[in-house]
């Protein structure tokens, strides 16, 4: 099972290394931060960033969650295991299956190409193919998409990287 515990916005990585070292092979299965390719500028060139896909956020994988709970207790710096009504939430195999399909094997979201034509959008690559219909919001400037996702039952929205070409250029060329 997939559980996932909120921590300080840009500790992800310390957190997810503290989790390795601390908790028992015997109880931490895995312990991933999803990650999302976007472009960003930095003086006046596109650069590929890695950024978490869900910022404050570990994902852990179990076969005993209140074990886990417990050696969580023992991390410094941990801040809470995502719980209601007492009960240790987990991702639903169709949640866990989402992710595992937009990201590859070291749960990296890849940058996702595509085209615009009028006030349709296209995915030609990346993990966005077939889901242009989640899309609710596209910031071309900025080169990121906003994806409707359900985690925990309720709608959550995901930012990552799109890079919108031109469809009424020949050469496909880049929009500023």
């Amino acid at each position: 099972m997939w559980c996932v515990i909120q921590v300080v916005t840009g500790k992800e990585r310390e957190m997810r290394e503290a989790c390795r070292e601390r908790i028992s092979k015997d109880v931490l299965k895995d312990c991933f931060v999803p990650l999302t390719v976007r472009l960003r500028k930095y003086r006046s060139e596109w650069r590929k960033v890695r950024l978490p896909l869900y910022p404050g956020y570990v994902f852990l994988v179990t076969d005993s969650p209140e074990a886990l709970s417990l050696a969580l207790s023992k991390v410094p710096g941990f801040h809470k295991l995502l719980k209601a009504e007492n009960t240790i939430l987990s991702l639903s195999i169709e949640e866990q299956m989402f992710l595992e399909k937009i990201c590859d094997e070291d749960m990296v979201a890849d940058l996702s190409v595509g085209y615009k034509d009028g006030d349709k959008i296209t995915i030609t690559s990346g993990p966005l193919v077939g889901l242009e219909g989640s899309i609710v919001r596209i910031d071309r400037h900025k080169r990121i998409a906003t994806v409707n996702v359900t985690i925990f039952g309720r709608v959550t929205p995901t930012t990552m990287g799109l890079e919108v070409l031109n469809k009424n250029n020949d050469d496909n060329s880049k929009n500023t």
